[in-house]
């Protein structure tokens, strides 16, 4: 059988058909930038402004202009007759450097934006001026010298009117961030200067500032071998609420938004919103279309592969910083919550008790006769078992560089002490800011010259068995240590295959919530202001069942509407 090639059976109609896959503005605007960035230009200006009461686009940049032809001017026939034919595409990888083109139909983008395109050249070696002119819809060209010569070497592109239907897609401040982020390895790498100014309505100026990335960059990935050549990583964990995403870019222009558009990366590490960054290979191929999305051939295979080397050390990244920011997060959510706690309870009727047994009530999770006020119960000795340790106080409040006596008791299972041949490890974290002084089951605690919120742990060992407590102590001036409430201390346990969110450790006298909830990992996720409100549905649950819990299901039900309608206003 005879292998014949396929043809072009219209030409004029084949390239109008490619001039309209060219559907995104904001990304053929991006296209001419970078077709400046190719021709070495340093400093690029896109000017919005208005005539006639519409609206045209003009980018100016100081490059080399226009690849320059027999005469030494710019060789504007040829970028009107080599549509599909670019020169980009045959220099040797060693001189293409960082030059994105490698089909010559970006220029024919413009159409996405306006009706009718006007580009002037110069080059350096010549003093005269190029000029074409192009139309959406037609496959015509004008091809002419220019009277008004630019001023130097550099190239004018300038686009009108713009379609309405997309002007506020073009804003100054749209651009400058999507450029920022659609070109942001490209204006590293470039060191180019590109400005936005806006001469429609109120008068502006912006420069585009390449993306950058918020929290702590994972330097342990940086790079990972393909049989092309490294594909580079550049991946940051956030330390705060994020949505993150890592983008993939070819030769630093971004062509995925997301990793997890690829099917095989759509899991961990890279689904986690703190995860952001760039991932860029310069070996992988783009539908020449759109210039969005990756072609499906060996080298996505090799990307693939390349990237999937390196999820374990991402991973492992991610939960230290996890952990971290959990850490850090935690801080700032209970002395929140202890704001807002020691409000609603000034609000709450008479009967209500704090968990520290404040107006009456006892400690949650024990027998009336053990924990009410004014009662004292007998404790009763034995050797061991160890079952669990206390830590008294529980929850405590010192000013700047004073000092407070700590007591660590080690019980049984049922609740009897065992006074002697326990060994105590004592630990303050963070260790700067407060100075410890330990002597067996009691120590002193300095504090720091600073405010802020230390835990003090204690491990109790007896034979072979070891456990541990931890206990909060707040450093805070005495002008406002008389206001606080002691508020039971928050400890996160992971127990993702478990239903419960909450529940309340008697031993230690603290709410432990579950990390592995479905219902934590949303409010995780979201804002700030969710998670903080969802630890505190956690503790209005349990003051109500400390306070009501032999009352039956309806007033339960009834109180802790109570309570909750009052902490909304206080979160």
């Amino acid at each position: 059988m005879e292998t014949k090639k396929l043809q072009i059976g219209d030409q004029d109609n084949a390239i109008l058909i490619i001039q309209a896959t060219q559907s995104d503005p904001q990304k053929a605007l991006a296209e001419l930038v970078e077709n400046s960035i190719d021709a070495r230009a340093r400093r690029i200006t896109i000017l919005r402004r208005k005539r006639r009461d519409e609206i045209e686009i003009e980018i100016t940049d100081d490059g080399e202009g226009v690849r320059a032809g027999p005469d030494g001017s710019s060789d504007m026939e040829r970028v009107a007759t080599s549509i599909c034919k670019s020169f980009k595409r045959e220099l040797e990888e060693h001189l293409r450097g960082g030059i994105q083109g490698e089909f010559a139909i970006g220029l024919l983008g413009f159409a996405a934006i306006g009706r009718h395109l006007e580009m002037r050249s110069r080059t350096e070696t010549s003093t005269s001026t190029s000029l074409l002119r192009l139309s959406a819809e037609s496959n015509e060209y004008e091809v002419e010298t220019c009277r008004k010569h630019l001023p130097r070497a550099g190239t004018v592109v300038r686009i009108w009117p713009v379609h309405k239907n997309i002007a506020s897609r073009l804003t100054a401040e749209k651009l400058r961030r999507y450029l920022g982020e659609e070109l942001r390895e490209r204006i590293i790498e470039g060191q180019v200067r590109i400005t936005v100014e806006d001469r429609v309505g109120r008068r502006r100026q912006l420069e585009v500032k390449p993306h950058k990335y918020q929290g702590t960059r994972i330097s342990t990935v940086t790079k990972a071998a393909t049989s092309e050549g490294n594909i580079t990583f550049r991946l940051f964990v956030a330390e705060r609420d994020s949505m993150g995403r890592v983008a993939i870019y070819r030769r630093g222009t971004k062509v995925l938004d997301d990793v997890t558009e690829i099917s095989e990366l759509d899991h961990e590490p890279w689904t986690n919103p703190i995860l952001e960054g760039m991932i860029d290979s310069r070996f992988i191929s783009v539908p020449p279309g759109t210039r969005r999305g990756i072609v499906p051939d060996a080298s996505l295979g090799e990307l693939v592969a390349a990237i999937r080397t390196v999820e374990g050390l991402v991973g492992e990244a991610v939960r230290e910083a996890e952990q971290q920011r959990e850490k850090r997060l935690g801080t700032e959510i209970v002395k929140r919550l202890r704001d807002a706690f020691s409000d609603l309870m000034k609000e709450l009727p008479e009967e209500y008790s704090w968990f520290n047994g404040r107006r009456g009530g006892g400690v949650p999770g024990r027998p009336a006769s053990e924990g009410g006020p004014g009662k004292r119960r007998q404790v009763l000795l034995a050797l061991g078992p160890l079952d669990h340790v206390t830590v008294t106080p529980k929850v405590s409040q010192i000013a700047p560089s004073e000092r407070k006596t700590f007591l660590a008791k080690s019980w049984t299972p049922d609740r009897k002490m065992i006074p002697v041949d326990v060994d105590y490890q004592w630990v303050v974290d963070p260790p700067e800011a407060a100075d410890l002084e330990a002597n067996g089951a009691e120590c002193v605690l300095s504090a720091g010259p600073e405010e802020g919120e230390v835990r003090l742990s204690v491990r109790a060992s007896l034979r072979e068995k070891s456990v541990q407590a931890v206990v909060v102590v707040l450093i805070l001036r005495e002008t406002r240590k008389a206001r606080q409430q002691a508020f039971p201390t928050p400890i996160p346990v992971h127990r993702p295959g478990e239903r419960w969110r909450s529940r309340w450790n008697a031993a230690t006298d603290s709410l432990e919530y579950n990390t592995g909830h479905e219902d934590y990992l949303a409010a995780k996720k979201g804002p700030k202001k969710a998670y903080l409100r969802y630890l505190g549905l956690l503790f209005a649950k349990h003051l109500v069942l400390h306070n009501f819990k032999e009352s039956g299901e309806e007033p339960v039900l009834e109180r802790m509407i109570e309570v909750v309608a009052r902490l909304e206003s206080k979160i």
